[in-house]
């Protein structure tokens, strides 16, 4: 997940003034480890919905080390990740591994590069190239992008318009705000030292890994890690639970990709964020989600409407259902910061033909 469209939304709702003060601060980036499979750690934030947004780690134990994947998105983040990878034992992390090229996926790597110099880091070539380029300069922004996401935040909180379960987000989202907007500055990309198109092995006697470019879906590098011992499968976001995102996605071929990773008998898949799934129930909404909007735009588009005539068309409150529920005020906001928005100008401008680039809002 990319939280710049969160603060594109936003910003134009931001005016002068700072509402009443804020609940007590929070350490926003702190992080819980659990088991999920012999040899195999989920660490992650427990609200996924919860600012900041940012993805699930993986940890998976080979014989000589360990290999995890993606890093948390500040160096806080991977101050906290680094920690509770040590507790697990005296092993070092031998590889990183980039899901893409999302920062709240990569921008706490400089933790872990203090903690273990030397440690490979693995990402498609595709990954790489946008983390080398201009799809992650909004880095040099993104504290002051998240200081004014606060700044609104406290002004939703002093409307009294606004309903009590989207003032419930937004106080834990301002509670946070002084640790993000302190936590993204100065931040540093660190971009893979080793890339592939295809797919990478890392042979081990314990817990052999498959690294896969299954195709392009969320990202156009998206990478998935499977442990076929464990039956554990890291998706990046590819999946994201309980609420999808969507920023410069290519919605058939996302489809294509889930179906695939369907095809793998997993007993746990771990998302991007959120909790891991131990069915296919959810891989099931998303192909439906997706297939059904691509339905609905795709004669909309061949008649001539333009996408914001197509947006007036279709019913986005029905879809966001099978997400979020009408009384959930902050997960209706979420759901439409980081999904909606992007989903429908991405299978508009698929059934257009106009290029997806990344990094685009």
């Amino acid at each position: 997940m990319d939280t710049r469209n969160v603060s594109t939304l936003i910003a134009g709702f931001i005016t002068a003034g700072l509402a009443a003060a804020p609940p007590a601060p929070v350490d926003g980036f702190a992080r819980v480890r659990v088991q999920v499979a012999d040899h195999v750690w989920l660490i992650h934030r427990p609200v996924a919905t919860d600012a900041p947004f940012e993805g699930n780690t993986t940890v998976f134990e080979q014989e000589d080390g360990y290999v995890v994947v993606d890093a948390g998105g500040a160096p806080p983040a991977g101050d906290h990740i680094v920690r509770l990878i040590r507790e697990l034992g005296p092993k070092r992390v031998k590889a990183l591994v980039y899901t893409h090229y999302h920062g709240d996926h990569n921008l706490g790597a400089g933790a872990f590069l203090a903690a273990w110099p030397g440690l490979q880091i693995i990402s498609t070539a595709a990954t790489r190239a946008n983390m080398t380029g201009p799809a992650m300069a909004y880095v040099k922004t993104y504290s002051t992008s998240y200081a004014g996401m606060v700044d609104f935040g406290r002004k939703r909180l002093d409307d009294p318009a606004v309903p009590a379960s989207e003032k419930e987000g937004w106080a834990r989202f301002v509670a946070a705000g002084p640790g993000m907007v302190a936590g993204y500055r100065d931040l540093a990309v660190h971009p893979a030292g080793l890339t592939f198109t295809t797919g990478i092995t890392l042979q081990d006697p314990v817990t052999p890994l498959e690294i896969t470019f299954l195709g392009r879906a969320n990202t156009d590098g998206d990478a998935i890690v499977w442990a076929p011992r464990q039956r554990v499968l890291a998706s990046g976001d590819i999946v994201v639970h309980p609420i999808p995102y969507a920023s410069a996605c290519f919605p058939g071929e996302w489809i294509e990709v889930l179906r695939r990773i369907k095809a793998y008998d997993f007993a746990v898949l771990v998302p991007g964020h959120g909790e891991p799934q131990k069915d296919r129930a959810y891989l099931d909404k998303l192909i439906w989600v997706l297939g059904e909007l691509r339905g609905q735009v795709a004669p909309l588009v061949k008649d001539g409407l333009d996408l914001e005539q197509v947006r007036a068309r279709l019913d986005l409150a029905r879809l966001r259902r099978a997400f979020v529920a009408d009384e959930d005020g902050w997960g209706r906001f979420v759901m439409g910061a980081v999904f909606l928005g992007d989903i429908v100008k991405n299978v508009y401008q698929e059934a257009k033909g106009i290029p997806i680039v990344q990094g685009g809002s």
